[in-house]
C-alpha cells in the first residue's frame, strides 16, 4: 500500500496555476513598467497633480471630480471610487481588461515589447497641440512596433490597418517619432502610437464614398471606425465619416444632410452627448448607437475589453 501511495503522488502531482509558471523576474520587470504609460497607451491621461501623485478619472465609471489616484513613484495606484485597495500596474490591467493574472501579465509583456521599440526615454510628457509638427516620411504600413500597437493594445490586425493606415516619421518638439497616420479630406495627418495622439494641419473630417450613399455612419476617430470593422467583421457598405475632432461636427452638417440615414458611434461621454445633440438639432436623421457598446467609453474600448476577450 505504501509503495501504491508513493506511486500516486509521483504519477498524480498537483498542476501549477500558470502564475506559478511565470519566472518571478519576469513578473517584478513587468511591474516596473510605468502605470502612466499604461493609461496613456489608452487615451487616458491624467487631469492634475497633488502631492507628488497623479489624479485621474477613473476608468471604470463616470465621475465629476477625478479620484483615481497614481503614485508615479512607487507606480502604484488607488480607486477611490471603489472599495478596491488598488495595487500596481498586474492589478490594473486585471481589472481593466477583465482577465487573470497570467493573461494581464501576457497583455504587459505585448505592451512592453511594443513601447520598447519607441524612441522615448524619461517620463512621459503630454505634446501640446500648438507644436510645430515636422512631416519627415509617409509610406507604407510596415514597422513592426506600429503593428504591434494596433494589433495588441488596440485589437487591430494588420489586414484591416494596412488598407487605411501608413506610417508617418516626423519631429516634433526637436524630437524624431513615428507613428500610424490617418489621412484627412484635405491631407492633414492624425497620428497615433501607443504615447502620442498628434495631428498636423490642415485639420479636417475624413470621408469614405460606399455603394450605398443614403446611409452613413460616423465615428469621432478612425480608431474606432477600424474597430467597428473588427467587431462587425465586414467593412460597411455605406458611406463613413470620420470627424477626427468633435470640434470637425459643424463642416459636417451639409454632407450629412444629404443622406437619409446616419448611425452614430461617438464617445460614451460629455463630448459625444454635446456632438449627438448639436447633430439632431441641425436636423440630422442621426441614430445614436452608443448604447450597443455602453457601459464602455467607445468603440475600441468595447473592442478590447469585452468584446475580444469573451
Amino acid at each position: 500500500m505504501q509503495r501504491v501511495n508513493t506511486i500516486f503522488k509521483v504519477c498524480f502531482k498537483p498542476l501549477k496555476r500558470k502564475e506559478e509558471m511565470i519566472p518571478n523576474e519576469v513578473i517584478q520587470r513587468l511591474k516596473t513598467i510605468p502605470i502612466t504609460a499604461y493609461l496613456s497607451s489608452m487615451g487616458i491621461e491624467p487631469e492634475k497633480e497633488q502631492n507628488g501623485q497623479l489624479l485621474y478619472y477613473s476608468p471604470f465609471k463616470d465621475e465629476h471630480s477625478p479620484s483615481f489616484f497614481v503614485n508615479p513613484h512607487k507606480n502604484v495606484f488607488k480607486d477611490f471610487t471603489t472599495d478596491d485597495k488598488g495595487g500596481d500596474v498586474i492589478t490594473l490591467v486585471r481589472r481593466l481588461k477583465a482577465c487573470d493574472f497570467a493573461n494581464a501579465v501576457q497583455l504587459l509583456e505585448a505592451f512592453d515589447g511594443i513601447t520598447r521599440s519607441f524612441s522615448f526615454s524619461g517620463s512621459i510628457k503630454p505634446y501640446n497641440e500648438k507644436s510645430a509638427i515636422e512631416v519627415l516620411k509617409v509610406k507604407a504600413l510596415e514597422n513592426k512596433a506600429l503593428i504591434a500597437y494596433l494589433g495588441n493594445v488596440r485589437g487591430i490586425p494588420f489586414a484591416i490597418a494596412s488598407k487605411y493606415l501608413k506610417e508617418c516619421y516626423f519631429k516634433v518638439n526637436d524630437k524624431n517619432q513615428f507613428a500610424v497616420c490617418f489621412e484627412n479630406d484635405l491631407k492633414g495627418l492624425e497620428l497615433r502610437n501607443v504615447y502620442v495622439q498628434l495631428s498636423t494641419n490642415p485639420k479636417a473630417i475624413t470621408t469614405m464614398k460606399g455603394t450605398d450613399n443614403s446611409t452613413a455612419l460616423i465615428f469621432e476617430g478612425f480608431i474606432d471606425f477600424l474597430s467597428y470593422i473588427v467587431w462587425q467583421g465586414k467593412e460597411p457598405n455605406c458611406d463613413v465619416i470620420v470627424f477626427n475632432s468633435i470640434s470637425n461636427i459643424p463642416t459636417s452638417i451639409s454632407l450629412l444632410k444629404t443622406h437619409q440615414t446616419v448611425y452614430g458611434y461617438l464617445d460614451n461621454d460629455g463630448g459625444g452627448e454635446t456632438g449627438m445633440k448639436s447633430l439632431a438639432m441641425a436636423g440630422i436623421n442621426v441614430t445614436d448607437c452608443r448604447e450597443l457598446y455602453k457601459p464602455y467609453e467607445d468603440v475600441n474600448d468595447y473592442l478590447t475589453k469585452y468584446f475580444l476577450m469573451r
